[in-house]
């Protein structure tokens, strides 16, 4: 396990992770490993979902005081710790987006998007697909948008996914079919 300093990236193995989740359900304090690993992961799910800083922090912050509030009620047997916290994170969206609370877009979402490669003309590129891509997305429904973001961008496995989701695995196929086959009918200028 590569545990140290702030900002770096903390990599659990399965074993571990359980160990640090059992530890968490026994002291609260032993949740900050968890919620350092996880923080980045679930605020980008968020962020590309609301596109607004400020709603994302708050889901993010309503997302980890309930999975601390309700460690004691997760079994590792039921599904993975990341499944459970994605499960937490998109109640949240969902609960959200059932307020109908109008949501303020903030542009600054696809600046936060990483790029590779040292060739300034090919960064340029890059962040006008990744924003292009992102923008197709935004036009899904929300199922499709949940399934796709937490394929390709988070790179959860189908299972994982459908546990989330709340469906089945060839429902959560289907729906990165669907998504996928609309993005390119868009992308193609097809309706």
């Amino acid at each position: 396990m590569a545990v140290s300093g702030l900002g770096e990236v903390y990599l659990l193995n399965e074993d571990i992770e359980q160990e640090i989740v059992s530890r968490a359900q026994q002291t609260p304090e032993s949740f900050g490993l968890l919620y350092d690993h996880y923080f980045p992961k679930i605020y980008n799910y968020i962020y590309h979902r609301v596109r607004n800083t400020q709603l994302a922090e708050d889901l993010v912050s309503e997302t980890f005081y309930k999975a601390l509030a309700n460690i004691q009620k997760f079994r590792w047997r039921e599904r993975s710790f990341a499944s459970w916290l994605y499960t937490i994170a998109r109640n949240q969206l969902v609960d959200t987006y059932r307020k109908s609370t109008p949501v303020l877009l903030d542009e600054s979402w696809a600046e936060s998007l990483p790029s590779t490669g040292d060739d300034p003309e090919e960064k340029v590129m890059q962040h006008s697909v990744k924003k292009e891509l992102l923008l197709l997305i935004r036009t899904l429904s929300p199922d499709q948008q949940d399934a796709l973001l937490l394929r390709f961008q988070e790179g959860l496995k189908i299972k994982e996914i459908a546990h989330i989701m709340d469906r089945n695995e060839g429902a959560v196929k289907a729906l990165l079919f669907r998504g996928l086959k609309n993005m390119r009918k868009k992308m193609e200028g097809g309706p």
